[in-house]
């Protein structure tokens, strides 16, 4: 019977709108997410944008699997732009190409 590798990780898709190529300015929408619905303390949570379209429309960050619930909740919360918005996630970073974003 197969087993299921143990992951610390999770990987999330976000489509991003209005499209952006600056990863930057991704990085830093994500941390001000965090920090406006968890304070301080949480807007520092390790993550890393592992990839971001050629034309800026879609976005996967690793993120340990303790925080990615943060993540999506102040994701959702947040009213900046550009807008993130959720289309999948997965411990297998494979299993996210699989994904068309929501229209």
């Amino acid at each position: 019977m197969p087993q299921k590798l143990p992951s610390s990780h999770r990987y999330i898709r976000f489509a991003v709108s209005p499209p952006s190529t600056d990863v930057l300015l991704l990085r830093k929408l994500i941390q001000d997410a965090l920090g406006q619905s968890f304070g301080l303390v949480s807007s520092h949570t390790y993550l890393d944008i592992l990839s971001l379209s050629d034309d800026g429309t879609t976005l996967v960050v690793r993120i340990g699997s303790n925080d990615a619930p943060k993540l999506l909740a102040a994701v959702a919360a947040s009213t900046a732009s550009p807008r993130l918005s959720f289309v999948k996630d997965s411990t297998f970073l494979p299993a996210l190409l699989c994904a068309e974003p929501l229209s």
